[in-house]
């Protein structure tokens, strides 16, 4: 296992560097938890935040819904499509206002957040985070070739959206 725990941290040295290097997949499995984790405590933190503040957290989150393919499809496919062209789009015109990657990445992020709570408030929280992630992964194997930038942040957000949907599936009680 030592020779699997190496290159996972070393996946995680390269998404922190921005470093297109190393295993394409081992990348795209690493973003995949960095986006998903934190974005799960952010949310949670967020949620425990206005809850004990007195905030009807009902009010900001979406109301459960039934899970239906065509949602399945929109939140694992089409969704993760559409948007990584738009981001791509969108850290092309942030460029004009600075070069730094980090900073891109971030303006890119909150400006995603913004998006999705947009819908449902509490939305920014769970995605603030994770667009950060697809960003990062957009810049740094943006040099490699645009096929792999769009992987880089198209794949780990199907991967994030495919756990949510998971947890929602496997939360239901009856």
């Amino acid at each position: 296992m030592p020779a699997a725990e190496s290159a996972v941290a070393g996946a995680w040295r390269r998404w922190w560097r921005m470093e297109p290097r190393g295993s394409f997949p081992g990348y795209v499995i690493a973003a995949w938890h960095l986006a998903l984790i934190p974005s799960l405590l952010i949310l949670l933190a967020a949620h425990a935040l206005f809850s004990t503040a007195g905030v009807d957290v009902s009010d900001l989150q979406k109301p459960p819904v039934e899970l239906k393919p065509r949602s399945v499809w929109m939140a694992v496919l089409a969704a993760p499509l559409i948007e990584t062209l738009v981001l791509g789009l969108l850290l092309r015109l942030l460029e004009f206002a600075t070069p730094r990657r980090q900073v891109l990445a971030l303006l890119s992020a909150l400006a995603w957040g913004g998006a999705h709570a947009w819908f449902h408030p509490l939305w920014f929280f769970g995605t603030v985070w994770s667009f950060y992630v697809f960003s990062r992964g957009w810049l740094a194997w943006r040099p490699v070739s645009y096929k792999h930038a769009f992987g880089a942040a198209a794949l780990p957000h199907a991967l994030v959206n495919s756990s949510a949907l998971l947890m929602q599936f496997f939360a239901k009680t009856s």
